[in-house]
């Protein structure tokens, strides 16, 4: 009983999420808040768009190509992207501003830390455009798109929402294969766990210049 009261009690952190412009997040003013041992409340999209409308995310945005792309032509749905590398957000910022989009917001972060503050059952769409593979064996641990991972993604989802994650590293993606075996929440939308082409799917410059040539591993995951 003691234990369940200490829950019910327990103070959260907000973190306050000031975006410049209306638009972007760098990660100092998010570093500053961070706290070890530290609770963070769930994030409220509302705040974040001022706005009730679908959310859909993608973590590792490289330049913002494929996130601006899908922005302007779903301007009633709202678009939030991570990225960790400064010098490459800039570009994602900059190719945001000139499109003048009111629906999306970028954060210079690891959008993994920020996943477990969604609150359970509100992103509409997780895009995750060819994450490092880390392709040295000793370096295998550093994968994004772990089991677990793709399980809390998976309880972020709505039901019937998306999960597209592309790779261009045959070893990577059947790990991937392999984790989501028990992830029962998620099925493929195609016959076979992924396919090797990109159908209806903005073609990111990584892709193009890359991957094209190399081959493309290419999943799309229902949340049932």
């Amino acid at each position: 009983m003691a234990i369940e009261t200490q829950l019910k009690t327990k103070d959260f952190t907000k973190l306050n999420l000031d975006f410049q412009e209306n638009l972007y997040i760098f990660s100092d003013k998010i570093k500053e808040q961070i706290k070890p041992y530290t609770d963070y409340n769930l994030i409220d999209f509302k705040d974040i768009f001022a706005n009730t409308n679908p959310v859909n995310v993608e973590i590792g945005i490289g330049n913002g190509e494929f996130l601006v792309h899908y922005a302007s032509k779903f301007p009633e749905e709202n678009f939030l992207g991570f990225e960790v590398v400064k010098r490459v957000i800039r570009k994602a910022i900059s190719r945001a501003q000139k499109r003048e989009l009111n629906n999306i917001k970028l954060i210079h972060y690891d959008g993994s830390f920020f996943v477990r503050l969604f609150p359970p059952e509100s992103v509409k769409t997780f895009f995750i455009n060819f994450p490092d593979p880390w392709p040295k064996k000793k370096h295998h641990k550093r994968r994004l798109m772990k089991t677990s991972f793709l399980r809390l993604l998976s309880e972020k989802m709505q039901t019937d929402g998306t999960l597209y994650i592309a790779t261009d590293h045959e070893n990577y993606a059947k790990e991937i294969m392999t984790n989501l075996i028990t992830v029962d929440a998620l099925r493929s939308c195609f016959e076979s766990v992924y396919v090797n082409e990109l159908v209806d799917y903005y073609p990111t410059k990584y892709y193009r210049k890359f991957a094209l040539n190399k081959g493309v591993y290419f999943f799309k995951l229902k949340k049932v």
